[in-house]
């Protein structure tokens, strides 16, 4: 099936060209307009897909994990307001983690032939899901995540130094029995945040446990039963590095259950979520991450995508600001 692409080749023109002649929207030259006219006929390029709806060239789409997580909203808000200055629309894509429904929405990518896709990928396993765009030249972008294999602009944090810097927090308050809680491997942002974390300890001197090491999912439903495991224990942690305020929240609410209490009987710190941290906990010790920067960032990029303007790969790495407050305190003797 002939593409956009198809047609802003065969007319020299670049892919947002195209879509401004097929919607109506945006200034073209005449002699340009009729010259993407002749190629679109040249080709075989009909606006509509086979199950007839109109084609989405001035939408993008963002695909995220879970949009309930405030990360994942101020990215969609960063996104949406440079889309929409370009005359872009945005659709949101909520896979839950899942490689079924990412695969799903790719595929809607695909009929609807949508401009590009600014991700957040499930994890190396998506690169199958993530060749079906380039297969079809849909230009996307990756954020958060990198994916193995997958050569294309990407926008993320600076985990693996900030999570050593967290956990050196604690260090320094004269912890030395530190639990990690991480996101599942199979994802490069958790894999970076354990390394931060093992790194810390492995330079100030203290053995990496492996039974002080948890993976825990990040969605509503993360199961929680290691946080009994651990408070049980014969030497259970004087604090634990958090890979993200969900997991955070749903870790706090055991630990009352329990009676344990943040920082008295143990202290925590993670990473967070959004420019405002205090509007979503007074006390936690996190890194704020400039998540509107992700979206904003992100949709630029992908925007000289879609253009024909970006050629090379680019990687944006965000710093993140540690901001202390109450989560954290020197062990008890």
């Amino acid at each position: 099936m002939p593409t956009m692409a198809d047609v802003a080749r065969k007319a020299d023109v670049s892919i947002m060209t195209v879509s401004r002649v097929i919607n109506n929207t945006g200034y073209v030259k005449a002699a340009t307009r009729q010259r993407v006219l002749q190629a679109m006929q040249e080709v075989g390029y009909e606006p509509k897909s086979a199950a007839g709806p109109l084609v989405q060239t001035s939408t993008l789409v963002l695909v995220v994990p879970d949009i309930t997580n405030p990360f994942f909203t101020f990215i969609a808000r960063g996104m949406e307001d440079v889309a929409r200055k370009h005359g872009f629309r945005m659709l949101l894509a909520n896979t839950d983690e899942s490689l079924e429904k990412e695969r799903e929405y790719m595929q809607m990518c695909l009929d609807y032939r949508i401009a590009g896709v600014l991700i957040v990928p499930v994890g190396d396993p998506s690169v199958a899901n993530l060749r079906l765009l380039e297969q079809h030249h849909i230009p996307f972008v990756l954020i958060d995540r990198d994916v193995e294999g997958i050569d294309t602009d990407l926008v993320k944090g600076d985990m693996r130094p900030t999570s050593t810097k967290l956990v050196e927090h604690l260090i320094e308050l004269g912890h030395r029995r530190i639990a990690a809680v991480v996101g599942p491997l199979h994802n490069a942002a958790s894999r970076e945040r354990l390394d931060g974390y093992k790194d810390a300890l492995t330079r100030h001197g203290i053995p990496i446990h492996d039974d002080m090491i948890f993976q825990a999912s990040m969605t509503r439903d993360m199961d929680v039963s290691f946080v009994e495991a651990l408070f049980t224990a014969a030497k259970p942690p004087t604090a634990m590095f958090v890979s993200n305020m969900f997991q955070y929240a749903h870790i706090v609410r055991a630990l009352h259950h329990f009676g344990i209490r943040v920082p008295d009987d143990v202290s925590i710190v993670s990473f967070g979520n959004t420019d405002d941290l205090a509007s979503v906990d007074s006390i936690l010790t996190a890194a704020v991450q400039p998540t509107y920067n992700f979206g904003s960032l992100g949709a630029q990029l992908l925007l000289e995508r879609i253009d024909g303007v970006r050629k090379m790969s680019t990687r944006i790495v965000l710093n993140s600001e540690i901001v202390f407050r109450a989560s954290t305190a020197p062990p008890r003797p």
